[in-house]
């Protein structure tokens, strides 16, 4: 008789797909009501987006840039607003600010809502090292 082992999720199978429906569902949120207008089940099975690796968000490249932006203002916001969404140096926004980054499109005034918008000190670029 043998045991099977248990595999966690591959943390790199973040999809277009699965990005685009993530932009769906907080698509009008208010900026300042995250965890009243987002339901238990959504905060329950999304805060492990919070720790994927940067790997797991080269999906996002193929993004639109106000897509990116979206994401960019959600997963600054969840952070500071829900609880168990902590990131620190490891938060979504790093990897989709690179990206905006690569496409000249990360604008100062991006830059400046972030830094006013969290106390998470690795936002936006990430670790100085």
């Amino acid at each position: 008789m043998t045991i099977g082992t248990w595999e966690p999720g591959n943390p790199s199978s973040l999809t277009l797909e699965r990005l685009q429906e993530l932009l769906t569902q907080i698509g009008g949120l208010e900026e300042n009501t995250l965890a009243a207008s987002l339901n238990d089940d959504f905060i329950r099975s999304n805060s492990q987006l919070m720790k994927l690796d940067a790997i797991s968000w080269q999906a996002a490249e193929q993004l639109a840039e106000d897509d990116l932006v979206a994401l960019v203002r959600f997963f600054t916001l969840a952070e500071m607003q829900l609880s168990g969404w902590e990131a620190g140096n490891r938060s979504p926004v790093i990897p989709l600010v690179k990206i905006l980054k690569q496409r000249d499109q990360f604008s100062p005034e991006l830059r400046k809502w972030i830094k006013a918008s969290t106390d998470n000190r690795y936002l936006p670029y990430g670790s100085a090292l």
